[in-house]
């Protein structure tokens, strides 16, 4: 056995580094227990969504770049910065409210923000000069930009139209649908680039650490690594379509077409960093750390134990709200799709929304005689969205994909229950039949067409006790023109005119709960 004799200097620092890593490790495995469910649905998008599945090198990443700083830490004793804990309840209540909202993209930031603000109090502001790309690096832990997807399909979908009638191709447009002689194509969601996208911009990230130190350097190649991935999605797209139109579908389609697409995407990542590192700057550092005495114990122990009991604000706020708010009484919404003076009839099997997680659903069709054609109407009611029981979950759908592609898409205001309410139009078609469909999101006595105003809306209902929330959905074919649709609509909504008071009803807390 062989000893090894350090300098006093190097014990205290390495025994710093063992008392404050301890205690961070200590943090960081209570945070994983209080905050299990928003990691457990980040790591689960990983896994099944190959878009993110990126995200499991984060973290071998950043304790590469962590060792690459080894000599500089090895040198340097951690200390505390405790004014950063001040962030750790406000990241806590941001976590509630994106429970409450039900929106895992919120949830998992602040849990990652939380994380970054216990490793900068417990490691000091010295040690965070050293590391500071690494730690701010964990944000990409977060699966985030699915919202992404529709505007990346439009841009997609234009991009390719505008192309076709520069080659002179004829086709037919149709949302994201193009007709051509020889066959038909679509823009799904899968080819609108969002994998290559999000997988661009976290490798340019990294390599415009790794390579640029000047300000505009790194802005124009992160701004590249935005653009070129939508232009060359969009040339993509181009390309297999005008292979598959001139070679009568033998090449471009079926599986090739995802192979043809990877080896694209493959050449446009390696000409960004070939053209990239042509730029790069000199990367010698020269850094001076300000040497610090090492923290008493006594006083890590103090921060750490306010660490703790900061982390569990925000489970003890949900722990509280999830055990005050009695149960709702949802009898009133047994039958709630009455529309006065029409008949009512089976709901059509061509068309229904699908929602999941929800508290009461009611589903019919009615007819009021005008012209025989029935208008169905659908509502799914969340007395307390929680995971896997939210109305913006990202699987609920107004219509089934597979069998409706979406035309048009407008906003129209139409008098319900005696005030103007907003509801988002579709026209969406499928090979036997078009229809009109008008939706509308309900929280806490208010409807919106906006995500967002959900969001915020229910977000300040919790507060108050009021969680319920409901999505109306309205349906009808469209034979002839859409002012008929249209007609046929606002005569269903208006003989639901007790619609709004039986939710309100709803959201009321029972009386004898607990």
């Amino acid at each position: 056995m062989i000893a090894i004799a350090l300098p006093q200097t190097d014990r205290t620092i390495a025994k710093a580094w063992v008392r404050h890593g301890g205690a961070l490790a200590a943090l960081l495995a209570l945070a994983v227990a209080l905050f299990h469910s928003a990691i457990a649905a980040a790591i689960r998008v990983w896994w099944v969504s190959p878009t993110y599945s990126h995200c499991f090198l984060i973290v071998p990443i950043v304790l590469w770049l962590v060792w690459e700083k080894r000599a500089t830490l090895a040198a340097t004793a951690p200390s505390l910065f405790a004014p950063a804990l001040l962030l750790t309840p406000v990241f806590g209540l941001v976590w509630w409210l994106g429970q409450i909202s039900a929106i895992n993209e919120v949830q998992q930031y602040a849990l990652v923000l939380m994380l970054q603000t216990l490793i900068v109090a417990l490691l000091g502001l010295n040690i965070v000069r050293t590391i500071w790309f690494p730690i701010l690096y964990l944000i990409f832990l977060v699966p985030t930009g699915e919202y992404l997807i529709g505007p990346m399909q439009r841009f997609a979908a234009h991009f390719v139209d505008i192309s076709l009638t520069l080659l002179n191709i004829t086709h037919y447009t149709q949302g994201t649908l193009f007709d051509l002689t020889n066959g038909r194509f679509e823009i799904a969601e899968a080819c609108a680039g969002l994998r290559f996208l999000i997988a661009t911009v976290t490798l340019a990230v990294l390599f415009s650490y790794l390579m640029f130190r000047k300000p505009i350097k790194v802005a124009l190649f992160l701004l590249a690594s935005v653009a070129v991935p939508l232009i060359g999605n969009g040339l993509r797209c181009v390309g297999i379509i005008v292979l598959a139109h001139f070679t009568n579908n033998e090449y471009g389609a079926g599986a090739d077409h995802i192979v043809y697409g990877w080896g694209f995407n493959v050449a446009i990542l390696l000409v960004l960093g070939v053209v990239g590192s042509h730029f790069r700057d000199d990367l010698r550092e020269t850094s001076t750390v300000r040497p610090l005495a090492p923290v008493p114990p006594a006083r890590l122990g103090a921060v750490a134990a306010l660490a703790a009991l900061l982390v569990s604000v925000g489970p003890a706020i949900a722990f509280w709200h999830d055990n005050r708010v009695p149960p709702s009484d949802l009898s009133i919404l047994a039958d709630p799709l009455r529309p006065d003076g029409w008949q009512q009839f089976p709901a059509s099997d061509s068309w229904r929304p699908r929602f999941v997680g929800f508290d009461a659903e009611a589903r019919g069709a009615s007819i009021n005689g005008a012209d025989g054609i029935p208008v169905d109407l659908y509502l799914a009611y969340y007395a307390r969205p929680r995971p896997g029981h939210s109305m913006t979950a990202h699987v609920d759908r107004f219509w089934d994909p597979e069998v409706w592609n979406l035309s048009e898409t407008h906003t129209v205001t139409v008098p319900f229950a005696g005030m103007p309410v907003r509801f988002q139009e579709w026209i969406i078609s499928s090979p036997v039949e078009k229809r009109t469909v008008w939706t509308s999101y309900w929280v806490d006595g208010r409807f919106t067409t906006s995500l967002l105003k959900v969001k915020l809306w229910q977000s300040a209902a919790a507060l108050r006790g009021h969680d319920g929330q409901a999505a109306l959905v309205l349906s009808t074919q469209m034979e002839r023109s859409p002012d008929d649709a249209r007609r046929r609509l606002s005569n269903a909504l208006a003989g639901l005119s007790q619609l709004p008071d039986r939710l309100n009803e709803a959201n009321r807390p029972s009386p004898g709960g607990r």
